[in-house]
């Protein structure tokens, strides 16, 4: 069977299938009672029958869609899209120069072909495997040139297959910052504290997918270059180092999407355009419509099939920002319908990451896990009606978001160990009976904050332990982490927690020192073993930066390390009973 038919056939499947259990299901769902929606029959009935499918299904084709990606066929497609005058001699890969390349020029044009990570580092064996070829780095009129452990096949990711109780320790990256230089550097860092894990936007709140994508539509609607010269390359260099990536989707806020296709945007009576505008332009798109839906369904496959950890959603949800007076919602007639549609979508990525290895997530706002009405009512995050279709919940806890009062405090910004153990155990108990990991974001930044340094970032990992959560995710969006580095680093010294007495920061955890996984335990996995004509990883050690103390800013190497422009990281999201937004500065969260 070939991989398109695979393809076909899973992706309309999924599509049909969730449609046929919708319908199924709305014939048993639960009556709506005032002050809430009681909708466990429908929950369990609709998980019941996807669960049937993608056993008896779904199951199937994803394993045979995965294995065909080494067969002769696929390697044969793989090699009929190499760049014109790339040929395969003898196990090398060659190309004849025309004179007017330089070595930077070779390195960009065929970064995809070779194993080695770093630019400088492939520009420094190509110069050293081919010494006639160049002279002062421009390569020769009609000399034959090798890239430095070739690519000869196509790649296979496959996910680390971590349990479910097992750790993640991470710190957000922009798709700016996932190049690299940056990305090795940061991978030093993590491992240096006991951190096991990376966060970047595969697709950003501007709607930016931040890769060259297969995926027809992201490169129709593309209004920007991606900053990620290999995607492939990038999640089989984190593997190999013990790294678990997460790919963070921004869903329904899409500007790119809205702009592209006006039709998929929100509607709203008051505005000129009729689409929701957000000073003066359009950023988001209507989730209740199958169309958008797709669109994202597809990028899942994709990243699916590139072999992620966990596919993170972000924006799942409706906008809560603005009037919304004369806004209108395809498909929905009340709040409980705007929990539905993201249900469905959730319900949708779900089966098709079953026994695939891949996990889905969603953050979601810190204060639904209060219960607040009327940020769960204007969100559509309902929290019991979601957890079933999500293997991870990350509730965005930061103290910074909650009003003054708020659960009794007159500065909820300081009582960071307060909000993630009440916050944490209050999502672990709307999400049941739902077996979820309850693993929040992390405020590393300092807005609101009286005094924020290391033992502010310590009181929130311990609130998380104490309330029963598993792991955490750093969030600073510039993706300044000294001081978080410092904060694990220095656990031994830490002072006792002032917002727990009696508790040492982080020192009595479990696993390490840092609050996680012990560094020796990298369980990696090497990029397409099968393979005996190119390296067995992306990550020879000699493509690794060894300094002893790396900063976390990005560094001007011309690969994209600068950090995202200003328009890219606006300032954190807030529900309702939250703070207001509006002049927050760039440090802090967009969620």
């Amino acid at each position: 069977m070939t991989i398109r038919m695979l393809k076909y056939l899973r992706i309309r499947f999924v599509r049909d299938w969730v449609l046929f259990v919708e319908r199924m299901t709305d014939r048993y769902t639960a009556s709506r009672l005032s002050g809430g929606p009681v909708v466990p029959l429908r929950g369990l009935a609709m998980l019941a029958l996807i669960v049937t499918g993608v056993v008896l299904i779904v199951g199937p084709i994803q394993s045979a869609l995965r294995k065909s990606q080494t067969e002769p066929e696929y390697i044969g497609q793989y090699r009929a899209k190499m760049p014109e005058g790339l040929k395969i001699e003898n196990g090398r890969l060659t190309l004849v120069c025309s004179g007017r390349e330089n070595i930077r020029q070779i390195v960009k044009n065929y970064y995809n072909y070779s194993a080695i990570f770093l630019s400088a580092k492939m520009e420094e064996e190509t110069l050293r495997l081919n010494p006639d070829g160049f002279v002062s780095g421009r390569c020769r009129k009609d000399a034959k040139i090798s890239i430095p452990l070739p690519i000869l096949e196509p790649v296979v990711n496959e996910p680390l297959g971590w349990p479910s109780d097992h750790p993640v320790l991470a710190v957000y990256l922009t798709g700016d910052n996932t190049v690299p230089r940056r990305l090795a550097a940061e991978t030093v860092r993590l491992k240096s504290v006991g951190a096991n894990a990376v966060v970047f936007d595969v697709k950003d709140i501007l709607g930016v997918v931040n890769y060259r994508s297969s995926v027809p539509a992201v490169e129709e609607y593309r209004r920007y270059q991606p900053p990620i010269p290999s995607i492939t390359k990038t999640i089989g260099f984190l593997h190999s180092n013990g790294i678990y990536v997460i790919a963070r989707m921004a869903l329904f806020q899409d500007q790119n999407l809205a702009t592209r296709r006006p039709d998929l945007a929100i509607r709203d009576g008051n505005s000129p355009t009729g689409q929701l505008l957000v000073k003066g332009r359009p950023l988001w798109v209507d989730p209740g419509l199958a169309e958008v839906r797709q669109y994202n369904l597809d990028i899942v496959e994709e990243l699916i099939l590139l072999g992620v950890d966990e596919i993170q959603f972000d924006y799942v949800r409706y906008p809560a920002e603005g009037n919304l007076n004369r806004v209108t919602y395809h498909n929905v007639r009340d709040s409980l319908d705007k929990s539905r549609n993201l249900q469905s979508f959730l319900a949708s990525a779900w089966m098709m990451t079953r026994r695939m290895g891949v996990r889905t997530a969603i953050d979601i706002f810190g204060v639904v896990a209060w219960g607040e009405e009327v940020d769960v009512k204007t969100t559509g995050q309902r929290i019991e009606m979601l957890a079933p279709f999500v293997d991870v919940i990350s509730p965005m806890l930061y103290p910074s978001h909650f009003n003054a009062g708020f659960d009794g405090f007159d500065r909820p910004a300081d009582q960071g160990f307060h909000f993630y153990s009440s916050g944490v155990r209050k999502v672990i108990e709307k999400a049941s009976p739902a077996i979820v990991t309850v693993r929040p974001w992390v405020q590393a930044f300092k807005w609101r904050v009286s005094h924020y340094n290391e033992n502010y970032i310590r009181d929130q990992i311990n609130g998380i332990r104490e309330g029963g959560g598993t792991g955490w995710m750093m969030w600073n969006a510039g993706n300044e982490y000294d001081l978080v580095y410092r904060a694990l680093r220095n656990v031994a010294s830490a002072p006792v927690n002032s917002s727990a007495p009696g508790r040492s920061a982080i020192s009595n955890h479990p696993h390490t020192a840092a609050g996680n996984l012990n560094p020796q335990r990298s369980n990696s996995r090497t990029v397409n073993p099968r393979s005996a004509n190119r390296p067995a990883g992306i990550t020879p050690a000699g493509n690794l930066p060894a300094p002893a103390n790396i900063a976390s800013t990005p560094a001007q190497s011309g690969e994209g390390e600068n950090s995202l422009p200003e328009q890219r990281n606006p300032p954190p999201e807030a529900g309702n009973s939250q703070a207001e937004t509006d002049s927050q500065p760039s440090d802090s969260s967009e969620r």
